[in-house]
């Protein structure tokens, strides 16, 4: 038997999705056609917009469909100069060009006066975007989101979030948040891959389109869409319920208690930041994250050494030694993230697969 710990990865389908989804799997046609099945398939695109939209509190003329959050982060900030990004935002982000680094704390936090001090001294704010993910894809920590909008906003510098981890996850709220794109993702919420959305509060923003060709997306994101990726992904939207992260929380602190009741040495990572309810790093001395991770899997447990986005790499946690963790340590953590198919049982069965392997390295 597996148990899967690698939510942030990727979420399973939902079964209510695949429901849905089989419901439409022979309807054909594109919804850009002026007929009778191409207008219904335009106006499932258009349901499923909606459901989004209600899922995260913005217009759903708003929403840009594309093909994942990879895309969306491309798009929002392709027809820019200038990005200010944090020092651990996810890849899309962080390999773009022209790119200023914003330091985080050892608690994972942005510098909010570093930030401020880059905007007020920048003279050429014309094709200058902030980026900063809304939470960290390997240590769940959320940033102060509104504070950094009012900071941007202060010197009229779009900003723009990559909220992938935290919708589903958290109440995102987006015209509460004041930002001005924000990027979201089907697969991250129990939805199908090949859907993912960047929300914009006005598309007359800088944005320059990756994909030219036809007019859909209001000529922002070219190209037939995935009909039911975005059907898929609009039913996980709508089958998502906040009042179920309680759930994931009080699991996620059952784990990380019983991990240190186990007396394995093993460390927290961030401990007291306010992290996603369903995800924490952790630090197990004595042994490598590569080694620990192959050592997991073949006790039937599916984890991560950080982002899953990186081909496969265990490297040094690139994160934690932004948060100035020594390099030892960044080579040694694992990341669990969870999700409502997990149990509380498991949380003792992981324990007792560390108690295993530490014996076999030696480490106890």
């Amino acid at each position: 038997m597996r148990y899967y710990l690698d939510y942030n990865a990727s979420a399973p389908m939902d079964e209510q999705v695949k429901n849905y989804i089989k419901e439409m799997i022979d309807w054909h046609g594109n919804p850009s056609s002026i007929h009778t099945k191409g207008r219904k398939l335009k106006n499932l695109l258009e349901i499923s917009r909606q459901k989004i939209a209600a899922l995260v509190n913005c217009s759903s003329k708003d929403i840009i469909f594309t093909s994942g959050a990879t895309e969306a982060n491309n798009l929002a900030l392709n027809g820019y100069k200038k990005k200010i990004i944090s020092a651990i935002e996810h890849e899309s982000i962080k390999k773009q060009k022209h790119t200023i680094l914003i330091n985080v704390n050892k608690e994972g936090y942005i510098d909010l006066d570093m930030l401020e001090n880059m905007l007020k001294n920048d003279n050429k704010k014309k094709g200058m975007i902030v980026s900063v993910m809304f939470a960290n894809n390997e240590t769940g920590i959320i940033q102060p989101v509104e504070k950094i909008a009012k900071i941007a906003k202060k010197y009229s510098v779009p900003f723009h979030t990559d909220a992938v981890q935290a919708v589903g996850r958290i109440n995102v709220n987006f015209l509460q948040l004041g930002v001005d794109m924000m990027t979201i993702s089907s697969h991250k919420i129990g939805g199908p891959s090949g859907a993912g959305a960047l929300i914009t509060a006005s598309k007359k923003k800088i944005l320059k389109p990756i994909l030219v060709g036809g007019d859909q997306e209001d000529s922002l994101r070219s190209g037939t869409e995935p009909i039911l990726a975005i059907a898929g992904f609009g039913q996980a939207a709508k089958l998502s319920k906040i009042n179920k992260i309680e759930k994931l929380k009080n699991l996620r602190i059952a784990f990380e208690k019983k991990l240190k009741k186990a007396n394995l040495g093993i460390q927290i990572i961030a401990e007291n930041s306010n992290r996603l309810p369903n995800t924490f790093m952790m630090y197990t001395p004595g042994i490598k994250a590569e080694d620990l991770l192959i050592a997991l899997d073949l006790e039937g447990f599916d984890v991560s050494t950080g982002a899953a986005c990186s081909s496969g790499k265990a490297e040094p946690s690139n994160v934690l030694k932004r948060m100035g963790y020594s390099k030892l340590i960044a080579a040694g953590v694992i990341r669990i993230s969870l999700g409502l198919y997990n149990s509380m049982r498991e949380a003792d069965m992981l324990v007792n697969a560390l108690k295993r392997i530490l014996k076999r390295f030696g480490k106890i």
